[in-house]
């Protein structure tokens, strides 16, 4: 009896230590790379929100989104810094907090074409240095312990969530730049950028339909979101030529990003 309690002991301590080792602190890795990514987005959306409110100053929901995504930017950023247990990701997350100091203070300002070109110029960098974050915890989640099988498909796993969540991005990220590609703020790099989003959206698409995660669930959800990008994707001409109403981009944009959250939230959720 004693040696069969002993094993027990053990086997609940093996499995104890093998869980904390999968967790980011109090995260999952899977939750954990699902809110990185959404950092991607949310600095993508706030400098949408600033370059459409420099043109349509006395939109008051406008207004108050810009305000939410900023506090919550910073939260979640504050959420993964105490989560980590990795010097790289915390190094990386305060790069993040470093160049969003920064940025910040150009969003404090109220909305106008200078500043607006300011954010078209310097929101790719919040945007790399924010990728940068999820990366480190997708390699930092592979150093848990576990088989090479199931720790080759955890990981197939976590970069189709991630691969999910730069959708959302890229929804914001079009919107963005076809505010951007106009007035004040055209430029031939934010022609060649807006081109270059609606390419990377329609190919990823793809991909996404052909994942071995896919569920019924998640087809549905996959089918929904294509129905939002067909609206756009039948009308590519329209779109590079500035031929949407600014506030219907402004919209699809933000339907398009609910539309991706929720794929991206059955992802995070599927169990191996």
């Amino acid at each position: 009896m004693k040696k069969i309690a002993l094993t027990l002991l053990l086997l609940v301590i093996t499995i104890s230590y093998t869980n904390a080792q999968n967790k980011y602190g109090m995260l999952t890795y899977n939750k954990a790379v699902n809110i990185s990514g959404k950092q991607r987005m949310l600095g993508q959306k706030i400098a949408k929100i600033y370059v459409y409110l420099a043109n349509n100053p006395n939109d008051a929901k406008a207004k108050r989104d810009l305000i939410t995504s900023k506090i919550i930017f910073e939260k979640q950023n504050d959420i993964l810094a105490k989560n980590t247990s990795s010097n790289i990701t915390k190094a990386r997350l305060k790069e993040v907090e470093n160049i969003w100091e920064k940025f910040s203070k150009i969003l404090n300002n109220d909305p106008n074409a200078e500043d607006a070109k300011k954010i078209v110029r310097t929101n790719t960098l919040l945007l790399k240095a924010s990728n940068s974050v999820v990366t480190s915890i997708i390699i930092e989640s592979k150093k848990t312990g576990s088989s090479e099988e199931s720790a080759e498909e955890d990981l197939e796993l976590k970069k189709t969530i991630n691969l999910s969540g730069k959708q959302r991005m890229l929804s914001q990220r079009l919107g963005l730049y076809y505010l951007a590609n106009q007035g004040a703020t055209k430029s031939p790099m934010t022609e060649k950028t807006l081109n270059t989003v609606f390419e990377d959206l329609d190919n990823a698409i793809s991909d996404l339909l052909i994942s071995n995660y896919n569920t019924d669930k998640i087809e549905e959800a996959l089918a929904n979101a294509m129905g939002i990008w067909s609206e756009i994707r039948e009308n590519k001409k329209k779109l590079l030529n500035q031929g949407f109403d600014n506030t219907k981009i402004y919209k699809l944009s933000n339907e398009l990003t609910k539309a991706f959250n929720k794929v991206t939230s059955l992802y995070e959720r599927t169990k191996l």
